[in-house]
């Protein structure tokens, strides 16, 4: 069982609305009414949380007037219930706000189950929406105040321990040492680690400093974390690409493979540099970040490869549009691991006075 800080907060801010809404006077209603307000508003980073505010208190007005007229002409059958309902969506469809639904239906069957028309019913609606109203509110103060979320040092580990697993398998499968199905598995795992690294930078893309100055600096750092979750995808594609045509890579020439073997390697070095650095644990030559990257390794396998092909015969036993493809895949993840490191190196060379990338220590995915 993983108890993340989504959990902990969501448990505050239930705390938190029932302590404000206990506040109230008794005829006001449960405050578990909150609590349930508190749990739907919960959303995963600061910045919705802030963008979505305004959002949800239009939506909970829509609906809480729309139950109010509904019970007044109709009363509360539960027929009329499920026809507001359906009234309600459309209506939040019409004005962009179908992202509020579920608070906004909530609040609306809440306000319907008094099941009165008489005046206390009006006061008792009020107060619904009053206690719908402080769960909202408490979950936006607790996203603020408690566990902010730490993305920099999320998205760094996270791509470093999938990038070391994708590596592992790398020279397993290099060297042909693997079960196909044990990679199959793995690669299954890994691919389901890389959708939730891009959730995750989708959540760092939509935060916002808290001072403009400070939003070319965080620009740069988001340029530089994007260009980190794409090299490590790219990383997973070369094994991926080996892991399938794996037979044709243990076809070639020995020359052939010695600077494939080669090249992945000075690759994964490459990586685990670059990545070091932006933890400042590695350093940078300023100077010289402007001048071409030499890579020799690189140079060798393209000719190599060259050399494969015109002495590969028709006869021979593996596809060379599949070797094709592992060559590319490990050309493009040498690109961008150039890029990256150019983003890196730009980064230092013009933050030097405030470069900090807050990278904690951490040792597992978060």
């Amino acid at each position: 069982m993983k108890l993340g800080a989504r959990i902990f907060k969501t448990g505050i801010a239930i705390v938190l609305a029932m302590l404000i809404a206990s506040l109230l006077p008794k005829s006001a209603g449960m405050p578990t009414v909150a609590g349930i307000g508190a749990i739907v508003a919960m959303q995963p980073s600061v910045y919705r949380s802030y963008k979505t505010i305004k959002d949800q208190f239009q939506g909970n007005v829509i609906g809480a007037f729309l139950a109010v007229i509904m019970v007044s002409l109709f009363g509360d059958n539960i027929i009329i219930m499920g026809a507001t309902v359906i009234v309600l969506i459309a209506m939040l469809f019409q004005f962009k706000l179908q992202h509020v639904a579920t608070l906004a239906t909530v609040t609306a069957l809440i306000i319907m189950g008094q099941g009165s028309t008489t005046g206390n019913f009006y006061a008792a609606a009020f107060f619904r929406f009053i206690l719908v109203m402080i769960g909202v509110f408490s979950s936006f103060i607790v996203n603020v105040a408690f566990f902010p979320p730490k993305y920099e040092t999320k998205l760094y580990y996270n791509s470093m321990n999938i990038a070391n697993d994708v590596f592992k398998w790398i020279k397993l499968v290099l060297n042909d040492t693997t079960e196909y199905h044990h990679v199959k598995e793995d690669t299954q795992t890994i691919k389901k680690r890389l959708q939730n690294l891009d959730q995750l930078f989708d959540y760092y893309k939509e935060e916002r400093p808290l001072f403009k100055k400070h939003l070319p600096e965080l620009n740069r750092k988001k340029i530089i974390f994007r260009q980190v979750v794409i090299t490590t995808r790219r990383a997973y594609d070369v094994l991926r690409r080996m892991h399938r045509y794996q037979n044709d890579l243990h076809q070639v020439s020995n020359d052939l493979m010695l600077q494939i073997k080669l090249e992945l390697d000075d690759l994964m070095t490459s990586y685990d540099q670059i990545m070091l650095s932006i933890a400042q644990k590695a350093r940078y030559d300023y100077e010289n970040f402007q001048m071409p990257v030499d890579n020799p390794q690189k140079i060798e396998l393209i000719e190599a490869f060259k050399r494969e092909m015109v002495e590969h015969k028709p006869e021979s036993v593996y596809s060379v549009s599949n070797l094709m493809q592992i060559i590319s895949a490990i050309e493009e993840l040498s690109n961008d691991l150039e890029h990256l490191d150019r983003l890196v190196l730009s980064y230092f060379e013009y933050h030097k006075d405030d470069s900090e990338i807050e990278i904690d220590d951490e040792d597992l995915d978060l």
